[in-house]
């Protein structure tokens, strides 16, 4: 992790670029900035570990950050996958304790810091900030409890699905689709090891539902797809 120089304009900017400032004046967003620190991370850097005390929280400016925990057994689990103008780290400001899960840059990344004490002193002042930190902790418990029911109810090949038809539906309907992430990281998200991720994709080839090449996923037959999503066996 590198402490860079960012005017006081430029983190304005960025902070107004966060639906959890969005609403702020200019006179607070330019207070908030103030006290913003940026920094400048490598890829595979940690930005911060479970449990570790939660002394801030992160918006990102530039790259990605993939938010996780591991099991017991050592997988995986990705939890969030956050890019520019995400929280990162946010969840534990007014409870206090440690950050919940790991934080992992995913190449080049650049964040803007904001200590924890500031952070909430101007919250405290600001309702609107109390509000659009109340839509984006509803949209995470929200993903959380769908990830909850993937993981507990629904087969590879349903997660599978699902991922595929959120990425068409995402990209306004079309039926090909980039794998945004590579498969190790992908199977991370859906629960599971990349040797089963690979193998349920061959399989959705051999069926003809979809059509794989390298990251490019065509989706050859949606309503099957659907139905796997739905839980049909494949």
């Amino acid at each position: 992790m590198e402490r860079v120089a960012f005017d006081k304009h430029a983190k304005a900017k960025s902070l107004r670029a966060c639906p959890l400032f969005a609403a702020l004046a200019p006179e607070d967003l330019s207070a908030l900035a103030g006290v913003a620190a940026a920094r400048v991370y490598s890829d595979g850097d940690l930005i911060f570990r479970e449990n570790e005390a939660a002394v801030g929280f992160h918006i990102i400016v530039a790259g990605a950050v993939k938010v996780c925990r591991f099991g017991a057994d050592g997988r995986e689990q990705v939890v969030h996958l956050l890019g520019p103008g995400d929280a990162c780290g946010e969840v534990p400001m007014f409870q206090g304790g440690g950050y919940p899960a790991h934080a992992v840059c995913l190449g080049p990344v650049r964040t803007l810091f904001l200590p924890r004490e500031p952070f909430v002193a101007l919250a405290r002042r600001k309702v609107e900030i109390l509000f659009s930190m109340l839509g984006v902790l509803s949209t995470r418990l929200r993903h959380l409890v769908q990830l909850v029911d993937d993981l507990s109810l629904k087969e590879v090949s349903a997660r599978l699905a699902k991922h595929l038809l959120d990425l068409s539906a995402r990209a306004g309907g079309i039926r090909t689709v980039e794998l945004e992430t590579s498969k190790a990281m992908l199977a991370g998200r859906l629960g599971t090891i990349a040797e089963t991720l690979s193998r349920t994709l061959a399989k959705l080839k051999w069926r003809g539902i979809v059509r794989v090449h390298r990251h490019r996923v065509t989706i050859l037959d949606p309503a099957k797809l659907q139905a796997l999503a739905a839980g049909m066996k494949l």
